[in-house]
């Protein structure tokens, strides 16, 4: 007597990350199939073959959103995949048919927006014989039933959940548990993507442009490359804010430095930021964003570099020896903090713009500084 095979639905996805849509999806295809188990495969690449976000930050929040479901499994095999062999699903096919040859009864399941660019897979006539495809119906999709009959795919009814991946890299957490939240903060996770819809695209690609400059500078500096990129990306965070609410911000948590130039002021508010709606931490991190704008006697290396960064990023035009100081900058930061400094200070001495003697005493307070460490 022969037995019958366990029904397995194989789902694969990005899951950069899960999200309630993907286990709702999971959960309907299962019962509708009466699947034993449900197998999620996560990518390792894009289809353009690029990386995505480090598999054990995604496997990480898999594991917290499939805690519930006993008969949820993750299913690594493209994760392990060195030479892009497994980009394409009829690969990944392949290696589990062999693997399991007759074990296991599989299915394949698909959202309507696959469905309707299908026959753009990699050898999808062959992979549709290997396994049985199943499709969920996705809100705002329309289901292509002619290429559903031609590849003899199945389609699933049931409840729609309207979430995507993009909303949540954006910031966007209805559609994700509050462990998962928590994790993306905590982990400084899709800084990005939370970023971009909250500044004007001028000011995004500067700080995107401030980011890139000073993880560079921190890897020829010895430095740590993820603060530096964190409090670079994060530095002008609060900028776009209308000045009273910098102003408010200021007012609630740094009342002593409300004597400061105005100018300043978001340096301390993108901290606050950064802190209280990024959930950065780190304390480092954070003075670096509070010291970028205008600087201190107790400048770190760190603090230095995102200083520089700020002024010598790629968008920057004030700088008037930008290429000569950026080049000293992966060299030696601390020189190259006075000469940011001292360019600024001739930049806007020639626009006849109002210089802070502060940043006066911060030049000749580091030359000799570095005056004194010389002898």
């Amino acid at each position: 007597m022969l037995m019958e095979q366990t029904k397995i639905l194989l789902f694969g996805g990005s899951y950069n990350p899960i999200h309630k849509g993907h286990i709702n999806a999971a959960l309907n295809a299962s019962n509708y199939l009466q699947c034993q188990e449900v197998w999620f495969i996560p990518r390792k690449y894009n289809y353009d073959g690029s990386l995505l976000l480090d598999g054990k930050h995604r496997i990480a929040m898999m594991k917290m959103a499939l805690a519930e479901f006993p008969n949820f499994k993750i299913c690594d095999i493209e994760l392990k995949d060195r030479n892009k062999e497994l980009i394409y699903t009829y690969n990944t096919a392949r290696l589990l048919t062999k693997k399991y040859k007759n074990q296991y009864q599989f299915y394949f399941l698909i959202g309507a927006d696959q469905l309707n660019n299908i026959e753009r897979w990699y050898k999808i006539d062959q992979l549709t014989k290997l396994f049985q495809f199943v499709c969920f119906k996705r809100p705002g999709y329309i289901i292509n039933e002619k290429l559903a009959q031609k590849y003899h795919i199945l389609i699933i009814d049931g409840k729609q959940i309207d979430a995507s991946s993009t909303k949540v890299r954006a910031g966007y957490y209805d559609e994700i548990d509050e462990s998962i939240q928590q994790y993306i903060k905590e982990h400084e996770l899709y800084l990005k993507e939370r970023l971009m819809p909250h500044l004007p695209e001028r000011l995004f690609i500067h700080c995107l442009s401030t980011a890139r400059l000073a993880k560079a500078l921190a890897q020829k500096n010895q430095q740590n490359t993820n603060r530096a990129y964190v409090a670079g990306i994060l530095h002008d965070v609060s900028k776009a804010l209308p000045k009273d609410e910098i102003r408010q911000i200021m007012e609630q948590h740094f009342p002593t430095k409300l004597k400061k130039p105005e100018y300043c002021h978001h340096q301390y508010a993108s901290a606050y930021l950064a802190k209280t709606i990024y959930g950065i931490s780190d304390v480092k991190t954070l003075k670096a964003i509070a010291s970028h704008c205008r600087s201190s006697k107790k400048m770190s290396k760190l603090d230095k570099i995102i200083y520089c960064a700020d002024k010598l990023e790629e968008e920057r035009e004030f700088a008037n020896a930008v290429a000569d100081i950026r080049k000293e900058a992966y060299q030696n930061i601390d020189k190259a903090f006075i000469w940011t400094m001292e360019d600024q200070y001739r930049y806007l001495k020639n626009s006849q713009k109002w210089i802070d003697p502060w940043l006066v005493l911060m030049i000749d307070y580091y030359k000799r500084k570095e005056k004194d460490n010389g002898r």
